[in-house]
């Protein structure tokens, strides 16, 4: 049987708790047959109790995990420092997503899907809406 991909959501936070929050929640509705997701939330420094509560979330849908970067990197190298993670931990599909987004269900199925039929790109970008 083969393997699943593996698809890393990378978010990186700031003293944005809720919308952090918000953001995990609406992960949480995305279809995730036929791939194995993992969100990894990368802190960069927070000192309003981001850490904190972090440590404590818990998904039935996806793997969640998180770094501290201990001091605020700037969004470049935080993100980085997800990336570097996430492909040291085996990931096929990187996602670098804004903590004050909200995904749509279908999110990660259509970006693999353009995946397959385009296996020359390296890089995809959704469309985005504003609320």
């Amino acid at each position: 049987m083969d393997k699943l991909p593996s698809v890393y959501i990378i978010i990186l936070n700031w003293n944005r708790l809720g919308d952090t929050l918000d953001c995990l929640k609406s992960i949480e509705e995305i279809s995730n047959s036929g791939f194995d997701l993992h969100v990894l939330v990368v802190d960069n420094g927070s000192t309003d109790g981001s850490v904190k509560s972090l440590k404590k979330y818990k998904s039935e849908r996806f793997i969640f995990s998180m770094i501290e970067n201990g001091e605020n990197l700037g969004f470049a190298a935080g993100n980085n420092n997800g990336i570097k993670y996430a492909i040291g931990e085996g990931a096929d599909f990187l996602l670098v997503l804004n903590n004050d987004t909200l995904v749509d269900e279908n999110l990660v199925k259509e970006f693999l899907n353009a995946a397959k039929k385009n296996p020359e790109v390296g890089i995809f970008t959704p469309k985005i809406y504003f609320a």
